[in-house]
């Protein structure tokens, strides 16, 4: 027996395809921003007016979270159902912290909440990407 929810779908929509595909490259891109945000961290890790504990703490996770997100993107853009549920729920989370980071006065150095702000522009594509009617479409249980 199978379990539905482990499934694989052969996405023959081009445009859901496509939406796929740019999403992928999307969430690449939040994994670049992230690892490269890590490595400033650690090179400018002398200076406190730079890199806060709150930064290292932040960016780490960040870093980690963007590659298992990336990878979850991956499985999705090959047809896994359960890796499209998780990709939905993961980059909209992210998105809800981001923003909840964004809006704390003073916590993180300015260039650290554009960076923020950054892979969260990346990430809002994602959702809107994976919501679109062709994609959930492709993803519906037959």
């Amino acid at each position: 027996m199978t379990n539905e929810n482990d499934s694989t779908v052969t996405v023959t929509d081009p445009d859901a395809r496509e939406k796929l595909r740019i999403a992928r490259a999307l969430l690449g891109g939040y994994a670049v921003v992230s690892a490269l945000t890590l490595l400033a961290i650690v090179v400018f890790s002398g200076d406190p007016a730079i890199v806060t504990s709150a930064v290292w703490v932040r960016g780490s996770i960040l870093a980690g979270a963007s590659l298992v997100t990336f990878a979850i993107g991956v499985a999705m853009a090959k047809g896994s159902r359960s890796s499209y549920r998780r990709v939905q729920i993961i980059a909209l989370a992210q998105v809800v912290a981001i923003v909840v980071i964004e809006c704390v006065p003073g916590a993180f150095p300015i260039w650290f909440k554009i960076e923020n702000g950054v892979c969260g522009a990346l990430l809002v594509l994602v959702v809107f990407l994976t919501f679109a009617r062709t994609v959930r479409s492709a993803f519906v249980a037959r």
